[in-house]
């Protein structure tokens, strides 16, 4: 076996082996690649996941740590006219609102049918206001008033439209609020709260103010709606409560002193 001598003289200078590599993109790490590509393309057709979870918000409690929410629904009394000088008067009755004692005594059809609806607005300016939640009172909560349904018969006890709502009692539906848990969704904690009555005898809508018309000046028919069809309604994320307060005053309501009181709005 013949084998070549080779020497290598260390003569102090440096030497360089050069290696060639393969260093395009198209050959390396294909399987990587098409992962990513997979879940970007997944992400452009369905979209970035979203949180839609609602939470439970409360009445927040008042200095005197009453957690009760107070509702008064007024209606017009049909009976007196209306004039460009007097409209009449409001009561918390459902008799103003057309409906019989003994309907509401034996709770008939056009009235357990019958419900209000608060609605909530992000918004008072109705040209870009839009509603985002809705809430209904059905009329079987509330207190009650002494009415007569038979001349032979002792008085009996009928529902009228004022309601103490709370998280303990009978009267719980429409104590909370449900809105969105993460506020970065939607990024509103301040809503504006209309309320309607549903009247399913005529089957109709009727609007409220949230002052009487008769003490709207100058004009108790042409005024402002934003400044009389709307309680505020402050939600606070952190404590999951709210608060609601007069347009006109800026004050919280809600109390037995202070309840939101809305009445039957009357057209000329």
């Amino acid at each position: 076996m013949s084998v070549n001598r080779v020497k290598i003289v260390n003569n102090g200078t440096d030497k360089y082996l050069n290696i060639p590599v393969n260093m395009q993109w198209d050959f390396l790490d294909r399987d990587t690649s098409i992962d990513e590509l997979e879940v970007k393309a997944i992400k452009e057709v369905t979209g970035i996941a979203a949180d839609f979870e609602v939470s439970r918000f409360q009445h927040n409690v008042f200095p005197n740590l009453d957690t009760a929410i107070f509702y008064e629904f007024n209606f017009y009394d049909n009976s007196l006219p209306i004039t460009a000088n007097t409209v009449g008067n409001w009561t918390s009755s459902y008799l103003n609102e057309g409906f019989s004692a003994q309907e509401i005594y034996y709770f008939s059809k056009p009235f357990t049918k019958s419900f209000f609806k608060l609605d909530f607005y992000d918004t008072n300016d109705e040209s870009t206001q839009q509603i985002y939640l809705s809430i209904v009172l059905p009329i079987q909560q509330g207190l009650t008033q002494t009415a007569v349904i038979d001349p032979n018969k002792p008085p009996v006890d009928i529902k009228k439209p004022t309601m103490i709502l709370d998280s303990i009692g009978a009267d719980k539906e429409g104590f909370y609020i449900y809105w969105l848990r993460n506020p970065d969704f939607i990024k509103i904690s301040k809503f504006y709260m209309t309320a309607k009555f549903f009247n399913a005898r005529l089957g109709v809508f009727k609007q409220m103010t949230n002052t009487r018309q008769d003490l709207i000046t100058p004009n108790k028919f042409q005024f402002n709606n934003a400044d009389y069809f709307y309680y505020i309604v402050n939600l606070d994320y952190l404590n999951k409560t709210y608060e609601v307060f007069s347009t006109s005053t800026q004050l919280r309501v809600g109390d037995g002193s202070s309840p939101i009181k809305w009445y039957e709005y009357v057209n000329p």
